[in-house]
This record gives structure tokens, C-alpha cells and sequence, in this order.
């Protein structure tokens, strides 16, 4: 199984691109330019660049100041960090709205969400690279294969 960090983090550490395939390579287009769009207030807020949003949508574990700030935006507006804290019942419901049913895919983000309850920093932006780390983490724990 593939799982897509943006998606998973975010969105999100966000848990939505699965077993990605040639004919749902349009559905990856797809949720890309959804999560390009719901960037665009935090891209006004954290101050980012258009290829911090890229670096975000595809993956890439952010670096900056900026690009770790723009991730916990991102976070806070799935309700998956509240900026001090991971929110181990914002994920799951993300998890659930993007597994679309399948219970044994919701039953792995749990497991990951549990893993990663005690997830905290005083720091936002910091906060954010921890919880990607923890999910990411978790994640291959579960014998998840990440897609980066």
C-alpha cells in the first residue's frame, strides 16, 4: 500500500493516495488541485512561495521556517494539530472521509493516530515536521510503503 504524506497531513499527514495505479493517476491530479486550493490561505498567511505549496502537495518534508509553518496550517485546517498538539480525532475523521468505507484502511490510520497521540510542541511550525515524522514513521511501522 502507498500512502500520499500530503494526503495524510495534511492531509494530511494527511491518508488518501492508495495502491496508486495508471487509471488513478488522474485522481491523484485531482486531489493535487484540491489541496493546491485549499493551500491558498495558508500560502497568504505563512507567507509561502507557489513552490512552497508544490514542495507540500507532493510530498516533500518540508525545511524552511516557512515550509514547516505552511504544513501546520495545513494541519491546523484539517483539524489534524490544534498548534500545540496532535489531534488523534481529526485524523481519524479525515482518515474515514478519505477511505471512503473501507474499514480496514481506517483500522491502520487508528493504529497511526494512536501512535502518534502524545505528539506535542509549543512550537507550531515545529510541531507540524514532528507530526509528519511520526506518521511517516508509524506508517512504515504498519508496513506502510510511502510514496514520496
Amino acid at each position: 500500500m502507498k500512502f500520499c504524506i500530503a494526503l495524510v497531513a495534511f492531509c494530511f499527514a494527511v491518508i488518501g493516495t492508495v495502491n496508486v495505479k495508471a487509471n488513478q493517476d488522474e485522481d491523484v491530479e485531482q486531489a493535487k488541485e484540491v489541496i493546491r486550493g485549499l493551500a491558498a490561505e495558508c500560502k497568504t498567511k505563512e507567507g509561502a512561495t507557489d513552490d512552497d505549496v508544490e514542495g507540500f502537495v507532493n510530498d516533500k518534508i518540508p525545511d524552511t521556517r516557512t515550509q514547516k509553518c505552511l504544513t501546520a496550517c495545513m494541519q491546523e485546517q484539517f483539524g489534524i494539530s490544534n498548534g500545540n498538539a496532535f489531534q488523534e480525532d481529526g485524523f481519524i475523521e479525515i482518515a474515514k472521509m478519505l477511505m471512503k468505507g473501507d474499514e480496514s484502511k481506517v483500522e491502520i490510520a487508528k493504529q497511526i493516530a494512536a501512535d502518534c497521540k502524545d505528539v506535542t510542541n509549543d512550537d507550531r511550525c515545529e510541531l507540524a515536521l514532528d507530526i509528519m515524522t511520526c506518521l511517516k514513521d508509524s506508517a512504515e511501522k504498519h508496513g506502510i510503503e510511502l510514496k514520496h
